[in-house]
């Protein structure tokens, strides 16, 4: 068994540490208290059975210290038991405000085991760069102590514990009319123990907010941040800010709230984990490659939280009173060389908008391509239209002015070509092919943000251009769209499609057709605009991590590689590589397989099937939103399904051969290196003689 001293620095670390402590006394360890101090250093070599003059390196010892606080002065004691090859544990690693959090990182990143209250705070870990491998999620030890403190008799009072910071005596006066009109009395309190009992608790810190929830007191936060949000997401505090008129209205919606919270943190600590972890440690994580699913590879940050902080304290989320998506779309439009941009609620809406501006007759037919997301095509049918496809080239996976010929016809109202993966289509013979039909034609630019082609920008060559904000684009608020256009009369038409067809402005306003609501929110609008401002850097990350990647993979055997278009700059939206299966045994998918074996996550094949394969058009006469179009048109004697892919060699060829890779501008040298030696290794091994 091995030796832990416990190093509280406040009343309030003995209780956080208490519960770890007394686990690591049932599995037999031997556990001293030494108090944070000047004296620290002699009472670790006493405790350690160290000679008091001993030096660093002079012993190792098979110790543990358990360290909660974090200041100069821990971060100084943590340097000095390291010294002596003592074993850190860190109690509540990972907790943040995101505001003074310097002290916190440091020590985590000195621990040698991490103990986390909850998954958030493991997260926080990953987010400053702290290897996960050494935390484990083990509960609050501070909850878990005031859970056992006696129940007092309640008191008709609100606790205030404050630091010295705050402007106590705004504060105070601000919540004596709330209390009074409540019947109660503000109490100033100078203990943890003291908030059982009261109605309520206004606070600024972090450990206050912990002990209330485990008492059901409700706690008012008088701070911007928090680095215990569970206790708000369970509904036990909320917060307030510095403001004492803001401080005064969440009291009142404390005292009347109830307190029926679930608690966030586990019960008791898993003592046998937490030895296992000690016993593992020091360790190292694994390669973990950025996601553009949450933090490690999304650009977004302070400036975000910024902006969307200054919609909702103006009051007004709603953009057709609000400020900030009228803002985002005059400066998407200059951004994209458009006269008019218009936002919506997402990508898919965006087409929608596009095809409901162009006004199809029932049964027009509208060529797309095979090879896209569901929401570019199901448009087309509840304005009316009958999606057409067009094959694609399959070393672009893109549809050309000849696929698209290969399937006019007189009830062609408009051609949507896309972009894939950021690399633009050929888009000089499509126009001529366009022009000289009188056909519109739309872009999607989904994937495509900032891509260009020798004959100019995404975005620039139709009628409409089309743009996604959902999570995995290069820029982001969430979900949401926006469309351009330098046509007056299309961006009238695409404005009132996203205002239920209401003509705000008019004289005589009225619905002219039927529209849905697809506005945007002022949180988006506030989220889009710093997000825009980032684009050009995120687009430069993505280009030179590209060509890295290339760089890595040009040797590999069987393998045929993306690259920046003669003439143009490609957006790298993902990276998509094509695998010979004449090489590769089992082609892409047994490549894409084991790479994803070996954490390196991919999607062979993009899209399982081409478009026209999958439920909802194999049978066009299924459902009447795809039957009803297709009642004006001519095609409705075809057999279904419509479509086979015995028409559609290019695209059948290019999903059967492509592996996808997602990249992001937070991919760094380490994971570019590991991605291409886990591909090389694995085309090696599946490599046919």
């Amino acid at each position: 068994m091995k030796p832990v001293l416990c190093i509280p620095a406040t009343p309030a670390c003995v209780a956080r540490i208490a519960p770890v402590a007394a686990a690591l006394a049932t599995r037999g360890h031997r556990v001293t208290w030494s108090w944070e101090g000047a004296d620290s250093d002699r009472a670790a070599a006493i405790a350690f059975g160290l000679p008091q003059d001993a030096t660093p390196h002079a012993h190792e010892r098979d110790s543990i210290a358990v360290l909660a606080h974090a200041s100069e002065r821990t971060l100084a004691l943590a340097e000095t038991l390291a010294a002596f090859g003592c074993c850190i544990l860190r109690v509540d690693a990972g907790a943040r405000t995101f505001a003074h959090d310097r002290a916190a990182r440091e020590l985590d990143r000195r621990a040698d085991v991490l103990l986390c209250a909850t998954s958030t705070q493991r997260d926080n870990l990953r987010r400053d760069g702290i290897a996960i491998a050494r935390a484990i999620v083990s509960g609050c030890g501070l909850h878990a102590t005031a859970s056992a403190w006696p129940q007092t008799s309640e008191r008709a009072t609100v606790a205030l514990l404050l630091s010295e910071g705050p402007d106590q005596d705004s504060i105070r006066n601000a919540l004596s009319a709330v209390a009074h009109a409540h019947g109660l009395d503000v109490e100033e309190i100078k203990s943890l123990q003291q908030i059982a009992g009261a109605r309520a608790v206004v606070t600024d810190r972090d450990d206050a907010q912990v002990v209330a929830c485990a008492m059901r007191v409700p706690c008012v936060v008088a701070q911007a941040f928090t680095a215990r949000p569970e206790t708000v997401a369970c509904g036990a505090s909320r917060i307030a800010g510095d403001e004492p008129i803001a401080i005064a209205r969440a009291l009142e919606v404390a005292l009347l709230s109830p307190r029926d919270w679930a608690q966030p943190y586990g019960t008791a600590l898993d003592a046998e984990a937490i030895e296992r972890a000690i016993a593992a440690a020091p360790a190292t994580d694994p390669i973990e490659l950025p996601s553009d699913g949450d933090f490690t590879g999304r650009a977004l940050g302070a400036e975000e939280c910024e902006s969307v902080a200054r919609a909702i304290r103006s009051g007004t989320l709603n953009s057709t009173k609000g400020t900030f998506v009228t803002a985002f779309e005059r400066a998407f439009a200059q951004h994209a060389g458009r006269q008019h941009a218009i936002a919506c609620t997402s990508g898919s809406t965006a087409v929608h908008c596009a095809i409901a501006a162009l006004g199809l007759a029932p049964g027009d037919e509208v060529i797309t391509t095979p090879i896209t997301d569901m929401g570019a095509l199901t448009c087309i049918c509840y304005e009316g239209g009958v999606p057409v496809f067009a094959d694609v080239d399959p070393r672009t996976m893109n549809v050309t002015a000849k696929t698209i010929a290969a399937q006019l016809t007189d009830r062609t109202r408009a051609i949507v070509v896309t972009h894939l993966f950021g690399l633009v289509c050929e888009m000089a013979p499509i126009q001529a092919l366009a022009r000289e039909r009188g056909i519109p034609i739309v872009e999607d630019c989904a994937q495509a943000f900032g891509a260009t082609s020798r004959d100019g920008r995404a975005g620039s060559f139709g009628a409409i251009a089309c743009y996604s904000l959902q999570q995995g684009k290069h820029m982001t608020t969430g979900e949401g769209g926006i469309v351009a256009t330098d046509d007056a009369q299309l961006a009238r038409r695409m404005f009132l499609f996203v205002n239920k067809a209401w003509g705000y402005g008019d004289k005589q306003p009225d619905h002219y057709f039927p529209a849905l609501n697809a506005r945007m929110t002022e949180l988006q609008g506030a989220v889009a605009l710093p997000q825009l401002q980032k684009l050009p850097w995120v687009l430069a990350r993505r280009r030179a991590i590209a060509a890295s990647i290339t760089a890595g993979l040009r040797a590999v055997r069987g393998i045929r590689l993306p690259n920046e278009p003669e003439g143009g700059t490609h957006s790298w939206w993902k990276y998509a590589f094509f695998v010979d299966a004449a090489s590769i045994d089992g082609g892409a998918v047994a490549l894409g397989a084991r790479m994803k074996a070996r954490g390196v996550f991919c999607a062979p094949r993009y899209v399982q099937k081409p478009a026209f394969e999958c439920a909802l058009f194999r049978d066009f006469t299924a459902h009447p939103v795809t039957r009803m179009p297709l009642e004006h048109n001519p095609r409705r004697d075809a057999a279904q399904p419509m479509f086979s892919r015995s028409d559609y060699p290019g695209a059948v060829e290019a999903l059967e051969s492509v592996v996808v890779l997602p990249i992001d501008e937070f991919y760094e040298e380490k994971h570019i290196d590991h991605v291409c030696a886990v591909i090389r290794d694995e085309a090696k091994a599946l490599s046919r003689a």
